[in-house]
């Protein structure tokens, strides 16, 4: 006889303690812990929002957030390592977690499996989400999945832009790993 795992809903994660130092997720009724991000992770995180957040100024098309927490369904809460959050998503005066997924999720790739990312890339395209933004700090490249089930790869010596989702917004994919 196997061992039963009892899932946990949003609502009972919400009403947990939050630990000292540690950042949760939920994904399918699971508790997940986020690893602490390391120096590679840290400065390409720091990176894209310096980059988001400039060509956000002089395109306010939507919000820039880092590390929220977006409620998809009753088994499902990610946090993306950035996110862009167009305007009209979040009703004025709410409280608590935004219940949708963003525009844009990014995720920063670190210690995730293969398995959790795929997971989380359907998660926020199957509730929302127009782009998820996978940035691989080695071998130093991007991969954008999109909404219709597409997939882009774009490597260091090449210009990264979403045209879809952010008409306009161009830089070398290398300005992501400055630093590194």
């Amino acid at each position: 006889m196997g061992a039963t795992t009892t899932l946990v809903t949003v609502q009972e994660f919400m009403q947990m303690p939050e630990p000292d130092g540690e950042s949760i997720e939920l994904i399918g009724g699971e508790l997940v812990t986020m690893g602490a991000g390391k120096v590679p992770h840290e400065f390409v995180k720091s990176n894209i929002i310096l980059l988001l957040a400039a060509w956000l100024l002089k395109n306010p098309v939507g919000r820039l957030l880092s590390e929220t927490m977006y409620h998809l369904d009753e088994h499902n809460a990610l946090i993306p390592d950035v996110s862009i959050l167009f305007p009209g998503r979040v009703p004025p005066g709410s409280t608590g977690w935004i219940q949708a997924a963003p525009e844009i999720a990014i995720e920063v790739v670190s210690s995730e499996t293969a398995v959790r990312l795929e997971n989380k890339i359907d998660l926020y395209l199957a509730h929302g989400g127009k782009s998820v933004w996978v940035v691989f700090p080695e071998p130093r490249l991007v991969r954008i999945f999109d909404a219709a089930g597409q997939a882009r790869k774009f490597e260091q010596h090449q210009t990264l832009e979403d045209t879809n989702v952010l008409p306009g917004f161009q830089v070398p994919v290398s300005s992501l790993f400055e630093g590194l």
